[in-house]
């Protein structure tokens, strides 16, 4: 198997429970990214959608305002003098809510109006074109209104699609290189443990054949050596006799074990083979 689309561990139990354990997580971590994606994409389509119609409505309201203005200044001409000497505290301020949508932490902005702050421009337009004035601030108060919610809906349009894009890249990550790899890497220990297995079973067969066949032939001779000696034990017990017994087991030993009556050479030299032997100091010929 490729060491490069696999984990480097050892094939063992423990780390096969490790990587059993890991895949649990990594499992249960992808299902709630993939939530945690298709919530920000409902989201986000619901922003994108309210963020159209917003943006359909403000350019409309900011045209109707415009318009407004400049009916104003025909018939009061031009006022923006007035308006900037005018300049007094905001009636119309801005507040930051934060809102937490699937674990993205998003700012939501809303437009409140202080009662308590007095118009200075209340009184604009009260000898001629006072409606059209009133008409105008009426507009832009609205246009502000409106503003405020495009850019907080816009705001919240961007973090959510760098929020999809981030989670959307985990999920892909996790789905296209984690996962294969901790499937490879289970794969490669089972396979290993198997082969482990079945070496340890043949050589364990081996062993067994082998102490079977030692523990047949040692029970052939055996066998062999008894028979010799119980025909023999009719004959006188002379050194012939003695002589020809001994000679009998060792051909009985070299038929049994064959590599008893092999020969070694080492570097040429001949070495025999010392057998066994049991004859009688009587036998000896020197």
């Amino acid at each position: 198997m490729n060491t490069e689309n696999r984990y480097p561990v050892t094939a063992s139990l423990f780390m096969l429970r490790e990587i059993k354990h890991r895949q649990e997580q990594v499992h249960r971590g992808y299902q709630l990214l993939r939530r945690k994606a298709e919530a920000l994409r409902l989201r986000g389509r619901q922003a994108a959608a309210e963020l159209a119609s917003t943006q359909a409505i403000l350019g409309h309201t900011l045209r109707e305002a415009y318009i407004s203005l400049a009916a104003v200044k025909f018939t009061n001409g031009e006022s923006n003098a007035m308006v900037l000497e005018n300049i007094g505290q905001a009636q119309v301020r801005v507040q930051r809510i934060p809102e937490n949508i699937s674990g993205v932490a998003t700012v939501s902005l809303q437009a409140v109006e202080d009662a308590t702050v007095s118009d200075a421009l209340r009184y604009a337009g009260l000898g001629a074109g006072g409606h059209r004035t009133t008409e105008a601030k009426k507009a832009f108060r609205q246009a502000v209104h409106i503003l405020i919610k495009f850019a907080s809906l816009r705001n919240t349009c961007i973090l959510l699609d760098e929020a999809i894009r981030t989670t959307l890249r985990k999920v892909n990550g996790i789905e296209k290189v984690i996962m294969p790899k901790l499937r490879n890497t289970e794969s490669y220990i089972l396979m290993e443990m198997d082969e482990r297995e079945r070496e340890e079973f043949h050589r364990l067969k081996m062993v067994k054949a082998k102490k079977t066949r030692t523990q047949a032939l040692a029970a052939r001779a055996d066998a062999s050596c008894k028979d010799i000696g119980e025909t023999s034990s009719d004959l006188s017990s002379t050194p012939s006799a003695s002589r020809i017994r001994s000679l009998e087991c060792l051909t009985v030993a070299s038929i049994l074990y064959p590599a008893l009556s092999s020969t070694t050479e080492s570097a040429g030299d001949f070495k025999p083979v010392c057998y066994p032997h049991n004859w009688d100091d009587d036998d000896l010929l020197f």
